[in-house]
């Protein structure tokens, strides 16, 4: 998960970075950071997986995956 919302969020149109999602999330960048790093094994609850689906404009399953090249 943690590449799709990476994928999602530097896709996203106006792009939003790291701290302006951490902070439309309530959490903070450093948390965010590890939460986007495929090397540590964090990933978001349903409820954070929601808001972050919300704001960046895609279903909760699309931050479940990257899509491929083909998409």
């Amino acid at each position: 998960m943690s590449n799709a919302i990476k994928y999602w969020r530097e896709h996203h149109r106006p792009f939003i970075s790291q701290k302006e999602l951490a902070e439309k999330i309530n959490i903070d960048r450093p948390t965010l950071s590890k939460i986007e790093n495929p090397d540590i094994p964090i990933d978001p609850d349903e409820v954070l997986a929601e808001k972050i689906a919300r704001i960046l404009g895609v279903l909760v399953t699309d931050i479940l995956r990257r899509p491929s090249e083909n998409e």
